[in-house]
C-alpha cells in the first residue's frame, strides 16, 4: 500500500490514512490534551506525510514514521497556542 502512495495512488494514501487515523488522532490527544486541537494536528500531519512520502524509507514501518510526524506536529501546534 505504501509503494503504491508513494507512486502517486491517491486511492491508496487514503487506504493508509484510514487504517491508520484512530491511533494517529490519539497520539495527537495525548500530546495536545484536546480532541479540537489533535484532529487539527492529525489532519496536518497526514498532509505532511503526503508531502514527505518520496523520502520514506523503503522497507521501513510506516506507522511510527507517521506517528513521528502527527506527534511532532502536534507539539508544534502546542508550542504555538502557548506563545498566545
Amino acid at each position: 500500500m505504501v509503494a503504491l502512495a508513494r507512486g502517486g495512488d491517491t486511492s491508496a494514501y487514503e487506504a493508509l490514512v484510514r487504517r491508520h487515523q484512530s491511533v494517529a488522532q490519539r497520539a495527537a490527544w495525548l500530546v495536545t490534551g484536546s480532541a479540537e486541537d489533535a484532529a487539527d494536528a492529525t489532519q496536518e500531519g497526514f498532509v505532511k506525510a503526503w508531502q514527505a512520502l518520496a523520502r520514506f524509507r523503503e522497507g521501513a514501518e510506516f506507522r511510527p514514521w507517521l506517528l513521528r510526524i502527527v506527534v511532532n506536529t502536534a507539539r508544534n501546534r502546542r508550542r504555538s497556542a502557548w506563545r498566545f
